[in-house]
């Protein structure tokens, strides 16, 4: 069984991989069962309870497929650095306006130009469960972190 302190620590260490990382490739699964990626801008830090906030339209395939399928991955890449970090868990789409201002960013105006105002802006949570990673040009075999049971 995980410690609060065990997750705290794990939570953390995915901070710092994906620290200086400000997209990721977000997958869905489509109504057909097919997967479905997308680059998504990552709003804020991950949260105490390991989740990854980003905005989105409340009209997209993205969100049409988290609606039927909460199964999400999304992976995070900084070759320079050597480091690759795919990330699993559930989605689910979260309409909260105060939320929405806590995790609003300026760099998000460029996708989202009406800003907090524009139609059908949801946020779109990522519950993290299992995070592999690979940091090290030298190693082919991945790192793994719990984060979430479930």
């Amino acid at each position: 069984m995980t410690t609060s302190t065990d997750r705290g620590q794990q939570i953390q260490k995915l901070r710092e991989l994906i620290a200086d990382i400000s997209c990721g490739m977000l997958t869905t699964i489509d109504q057909n069962g097919r997967l479905h990626s997308c680059p998504m801008y990552k709003s804020g830090d991950i949260n105490s309870e390991g989740a990854i906030w980003f905005f989105t339209s409340a009209n997209t395939q993205k969100a049409d497929d988290i609606k039927r399928n909460q199964q999400v991955n999304v992976s995070f890449t900084s070759p320079d650095k050597q480091r690759y970090v795919s990330v699993s868990g559930t989605a689910e789409l979260v309409k909260d306006r105060n939320k929405m201002q806590e995790q609003w960013q300026p760099e998000l105006q460029t996708w989202l130009p009406k800003g907090l105002d524009e139609p059908d802006l949801v946020l779109l949570k990522v519950n993290i469960h299992k995070v592999d990673y690979w940091d090290s040009p030298s190693s082919i075999h991945p790192q793994t972190i719990g984060v979430n049971s479930r």
